[in-house]
């Protein structure tokens, strides 16, 4: 049941198909984020402003990927936005606010870490070099907040999800520059 909710709330979609919940292409248009209410986040902070933004959408904002980025999942299935509100509450309902009233973004070491990148770095190369760990609160206008992790491997980075603080490995998606192909961080010396 968490894996369905979180993979809605990750909004996985292809745009020319239209949202895979359901709703289709022509009811999420992009909008001018001038008429949010007061105390809507607008901007981001570093270092998820790199890669990411806030849309503002027909269904309300949603932090989606910087320009010249893309955010994607590893099967290439769709891209990634990550909406205020479950988009199901939005859609059904002329009352719900969707919009961020807080985006929290802390530098995590230590047990935090290890934790977080354990449980996302399950089947990748033990040998990897360690990127810069992340821990991004989205808090939204309901009250609701989504807890994730963004690592940093300064030419690409990846993010994933921790809803009720268990971070899923369902949830990873890819973080890559368009101009530039990834390279993998070198060891130091």
């Amino acid at each position: 049941m968490i894996k369905v909710r979180w993979g809605l709330i990750l909004c996985t979609l292809t745009i020319a198909a239209g949202l895979k919940t359901g709703v289709a292409a022509t009811s999420f248009e992009e909008r001018d984020c001038t008429s949010m209410p007061r105390g809507a986040v607008t901007n981001l902070p570093l270092p998820l402003s790199k890669w990411g933004q806030i849309t503002c959408t027909s269904l309300g904002q949603m932090l989606t990927s910087q320009d010249g980025w893309i955010w994607i999942m590893p099967d290439a299935s769709g891209t990634v936005l990550i909406p205020a509100e479950q988009l199901e509450n939005v859609k059904d309902s002329d009352s719900v606010e969707s919009y961020f009233t807080r985006i929290d973004v802390a530098k995590v070491k230590g047990e935090e870490f290890d934790s977080a990148y354990g449980a996302f770095h399950a089947g990748f190369d033990a040998k990897e070099v360690k990127p810069d760990g992340y821990r991004v609160e989205l808090t939204s206008a309901s009250g609701k907040t989504i807890r994730m992790f963004f690592f940093d491997y300064d030419s690409y980075a990846w993010g994933m999800t921790c809803p009720d603080n268990k971070c899923d490995t369902d949830t990873r998606f890819m973080i890559l520059d368009k101009n530039h192909k990834p390279q993998p961080r070198q060891p130091a010396i």
